[in-house]
């Protein structure tokens, strides 16, 4: 019998051109939704190269320089030749985060975390405090990407095919001739989700299959295993909300107020739980102000720039011939320089190491607190999946953080030391490689989210079919 309406649920459904309408607008916001995914990061893409090219052409005139005077060594060496002029002023290296190919199917944390850092031989602080004006639109709104489509618009299109799937057969009067012919009524309304959730499944694996093919992602096994996951999570959350409008029907009310109720409950799940989550690990651990930051770090530099201002001053009153001094000259003052940087590092360092500490914190509070709200859960592990969580911006943090002791260890070793640079220094200049981290990773923070949904819906289902056995048919 099964089988039967089944059969019968989907011939009904191919003639229904308001599912075929709901289907084809999924379809156009995924398409749309992923060539803007696309189109941003590849804006991002360009970006990087141009800086790393700016960076390269700078480099290369700088070692130029250099070695027209070592193949001619007549006068004191350019101003070039000096690791303080280079590393501490002209020269910075652009550290660029390399992002997964499938990230542009869930932006995730890319709108708001810098994807780049201009390291220089100065303390971390002074690149990492630093980021761009962003659109305050943007920001608040956030990126319109596949993830969002999955998250906020897939569980709208299921509750308005599923809101009424025993109601309206009641409403109608044929639920009694249904169960009249020895049809249950659980095997009824599985069957009817059972037609829905087929149709919609296999559109959504070849639409995240499209989504892969518009962004450009190579079909390669790490790849896949990034797809299968993606889907899984998708097909999980799908299920949730299908599981719900399955217990939401078992209450044998009015159509109306079945609509209404999955209305509310998605508004709940998906829009103010999430904004409480958010709110809850802000209280709990506030993080320091932007804005207090910046004040603070200046108020430091000050302090230590007055410290070391009359001894910087005094050298330079006994060396007036550093205007415009050679490379050799300048050793000292960028020796004055670099105490001066170590005495602002020293009063910066723990309020960073607070600001950073508090953003911890209050991401272990969302990670906790993730399981209230499916959306949160379905969205966490989709951004871990291609690389655009929290988690995968710590570790590009860590990696810049390392580069950037190579970077400074190369300039101030030189300039203690008094060494000048040679073309060949320019050549063994350290650069960023990005290693993004295994998938071991990404897994690992995705199976949590899988699980919770699937027995989510389980649970539901479970309480739903209970439900059904005193369902009245008339």
């Amino acid at each position: 019998m099964f089988g039967i309406i089944f059969r019968q649920e989907l011939r009904v459904l191919s003639g229904n051109r308001t599912w075929w309408a709901i289907l084809g607008l999924l379809v156009l916001l995924t398409v749309a939704a992923a060539l803007n995914g696309k189109a941003r990061f590849e804006q991002m893409s360009a970006t990087a190269a141009k800086l790393n090219q700016d960076e390269a052409t700078t480099q290369t005139a700088l070692k130029n320089s250099v070695q027209r005077y070592d193949a001619n060594p007549v006068g004191d060496p350019p101003s070039v030749a000096s690791p303080g002029n280079v590393g501490l002023s002209i020269l910075g290296h652009y550290a660029v985060m390399r992002h997964d190919p499938l990230a542009p199917l869930s932006v995730g944390q890319s709108d708001v975390q810098p994807f780049y850092y201009r390291v220089t031989a100065h303390p971390s602080h002074t690149f990492l405090s630093a980021s761009e004006i962003q659109n305050p639109l943007s920001q608040m709104t956030g990126s319109f990407d596949v993830a969002f489509v999955m998250i906020f618009v897939l569980p709208i299109l299921i509750i308005a095919v599923s809101f009424d799937l025993m109601s309206r057969e009641k409403e109608g009067g044929v639920l009694g001739l249904i169960a009249a012919q020895g049809v249950t009524l659980r095997t009824l309304i599985l069957a009817k989700v059972a037609a829905r959730a087929l149709i919609l499944v296999s559109l959504l694996l070849a639409l995240v299959i499209l989504s892969a093919v518009l962004v450009g992602a190579p079909f390669t096994p790490p790849v896949m295993t990034q797809l299968a996951l993606w889907f899984a999570v998708i097909v999980g959350y799908a299920a949730f909300w299908f599981a719900l409008a399955f217990l939401v029907n078992a209450m044998a009310l009015p159509s109306v107020t079945n609509g209404v109720i999955l209305a509310n409950v998605w508004l709940l799940f998906v829009v103010v739980v999430p904004s409480i989550v958010n709110v809850v690990a802000s209280t709990l651990y506030p993080a320091p102000s932007r804005v207090e930051l910046t004040t603070e770090i200046r108020e430091a530099t000050e302090e230590a720039d007055k410290e070391a201002a009359s001894a910087r001053e005094a050298y330079l009153f006994d060396h007036p011939e550093l205007a415009g001094a050679s490379a050799g000259a300048m050793d000292g003052f960028y020796i004055q320089v670099l105490a001066t940087d170590a005495a602002v590092e020293k009063v910066v360092t723990p309020i960073m190491a607070e600001f950073e500490a508090q953003a911890e914190k209050r991401e272990g509070v969302v990670a906790l607190l993730q399981y209230t709200s499916p959306a949160i859960a379905a969205q966490q592990a989709l951004n871990a999946l291609v690389g655009t969580g929290n988690e995968r911006f710590t570790d590009f943090v860590g990696q810049v953080l390392k580069f950037h002791g190579d970077w400074r260890g190369f300039f101030t070793g030189r300039i203690i030391k008094g060494q000048r640079l040679t073309a060949a220094d320019f050549d063994a200049i350290p650069a960023f490689n990005y290693q993004a981290p295994g998938l071991t990773l990404a897994q690992g923070m995705a199976w949590g989210p899988i699980v919770f949904l699937l027995i989510a819906a389980v649970l539901l289902s479970a309480w739903a079919a209970r439900r059904y056995r005193r369902y009245p048919v008339v």
